[in-house]
């Protein structure tokens, strides 16, 4: 059982899933919220993102949701609904689910910038991304959104506590990173950490997603404390 009502109702859902079908797809879950279910829930993430590289795998996905719906992924009898049609295109498979009061997005997205590897996770029973691509995803995430503020620097965020209890970015996750995006990738993390030296705007963005005041020590001392004040 997790702490936050809506971890458990991602938990249940990861527990319907067919994992033998996403781990023959090479399908992984990943993103802030494998992360924070990784990582003892600090903050409060909403959504099921899976990634899925493999053109083979993704096909086979695509086929296997073109009536609509998750039948062939997804055991219902745990009393998981889906509440909206099943969307697929060239980038992703969408839908929304519902568990009770809970509503979750869940979404297969087709990673085309960075092959990925995983393997099934015991706990959370289906394959995850290796960690060196978690660190990746996320160094990608932050150079696309880390100057859009609606985001609320999750992800330099989510880096913070991924280097505070697993320690410093692989050079793996920058030279993929890099082989995606070049030295933007880099650029994008010193401005994410900038903002994020700021305490008054870490507090606002830590509230806003439900998160502990006490990690912001955590997380500033990642990145040598909040920036001086003038």
């Amino acid at each position: 059982m997790y702490k936050r009502q809506h971890h458990n109702a991602v938990a249940a859902v990861l527990g319907a899933l067919n994992a033998d079908i996403l781990e023959e797809a090479e399908c992984y879950f990943g993103g802030g919220t494998a992360i924070t279910l990784l990582l003892g829930e600090y903050r409060e993430s909403v959504d099921i993102d899976f990634l899925c590289a493999s053109g083979s795998g993704y096909r086979r996905l695509r086929e296997m949701t073109h009536t609509g719906t998750l039948d062939a992924l997804l055991d219902k009898s745990a009393g998981i609904t889906e509440l909206r049609d099943v969307r697929a295109d060239q980038y992703g498979v969408r839908t929304w689910l519902g568990l009770d009061e809970t509503r979750i997005k869940f979404e297969i997205i087709r990673e085309a910038r960075i092959d990925l590897a995983g393997a099934r996770h015991p706990e959370l029973k289906v394959p995850v991304l290796q960690r060196s691509d978690l660190y990746c995803e996320k160094l990608l995430a932050n150079a696309d959104r880390h100057a859009d503020r609606s985001v609320l620097s999750r992800d330099i965020i989510d880096l913070a506590m991924m280097i505070s209890r697993w320690g410093q970015i692989p050079d793996k996750a920058w030279e993929k990173a890099r082989a995606a995006y070049g030295r933007s990738v880099d650029g994008a993390f010193e401005k994410a950490v900038q903002t994020i030296r700021n305490k008054e705007w870490l507090l606002e963005c830590m509230r806003a997603m439900a998160m502990e005041q006490s990690l912001a020590e955590e997380i500033l001392g990642v990145f040598g404390g909040p920036e001086a004040q003038n």
